[in-house]
Formats: structure tokens, sequence, C-alpha cells
């Protein structure tokens, strides 16, 4: 009989434990979904674009995370943000800031987990990484908003658009807008 009462509390132990960690609002606003610009400053998106992104260094604090955002379309992956937002940009100053970081790979987390790299790319460069972007010329800061975009699209019948990944729907379903 112990057997079997140790087995429950075990077994219910596991569930509880799994529904919590599944669960994307019980993750801190820096887990939930974030954007990370890495700890060296001195590196490109070429310099790391082969990296396994579970061993780069990010920052200690996001450039974006979930509280700073009001709302996003999914359709086009637009991301509205609060008028002062993110420890990163100095309380909402502009995000004109982010054109110091052109060039710079960040990191997309949802849910506790990084998802994917990706460049802050000047509009006007001739130079496209192979990673999703945020163009200079998507940013808007009079609304406060940004798209990023999709990666280059080489082969169709190959190509999976990474933006699109459930994690990210998931961990933004209270900010979608239809």
């Amino acid at each position: 009989m112990k057997i079997i009462n140790r087995f429950t509390s075990f077994f219910i132990t596991v569930v509880l434990i799994f529904l919590y960690c599944s669960d994307p609002s019980s993750f801190n606003e820096n887990e939930r979904f974030a954007i990370y610009l890495f700890e060296n400053d001195t590196l490109s998106t070429i310099d790391v674009e082969e990296e396994n992104l579970s061993k780069v260094r990010l920052k200690d604090k996001p450039s974006i995370n979930f509280n700073d955002i009001v709302g996003y379309e999914i359709e086009n992956h637009k991301i509205y943000l609060e008028e002062r937002f993110s420890y990163y940009f100095g309380g909402g100053d502009s995000l004109v800031i982010f054109s110091h970081y052109f060039g710079k790979p960040f990191v997309l987390v949802a849910n506790g987990e990084r998802i994917y790299l990706g460049s802050l790319t000047p509009g006007e460069s001739s130079w496209s990484s192979n990673t999703p972007k945020i163009l200079s010329f998507s940013i808007n800061n009079i609304e406060k908003s940004f798209i990023i975009s999709g990666a280059p699209i080489y082969d169709e019948s190959t190509y999976v658009d990474v933006r699109n990944d459930k994690r990210i729907i998931q961990a933004l379903k209270d900010k979608i807008i239809q």
C-alpha cells in the first residue's frame, strides 16, 4: 500500500510540474517572449550564423520583453510596443536607438526557449543575412512598432518560416491583433 501511495504522490508531482512548465503564463517577462542582443556586441550576424543558439552568450536583460508589447500582428509579424518600453533602450526614448545596432544579431526567445537568430539590418544595405531581420525602414517611432521580416527564400520547397513557430504564437497569444 505504501508503494502505491508513493507512486501516486510521485505521479501527481510529475503532472503538476509538467503543467506548470507548459503554461506560458508561468514564465517571467524575459522568458515568455523577449528579444536579446548578444553579450559580445562586436559580433555581426555573419560571425554567428552557424553558432548553436544554446551556446551563445546573451545580454543579461532583453532589449524587448513580453511586458513591452501591446500588440502583435501575426500575418505580417508587426510588433507594437508600449510608449515607454524596455530596460535596454532606456525607458522608451526612441526606437531609433536600434540604428546603432544594425548588422548585429539578436535572439528571439519564447516560453524560455531560444527560437531563432535574427539580424538588425539597415534597409539601404545590399547585404542580407540568412535570418529573419528587423529592417531600419520597418521601424515606426511614432507608433512604436517594427516588423520582423522573413529570411530570404532560396528554395520554396524547403523553406520554413521560423517566425511562425508555434512557441512564439503561444507566447504572444494574449497580444495577437486580428
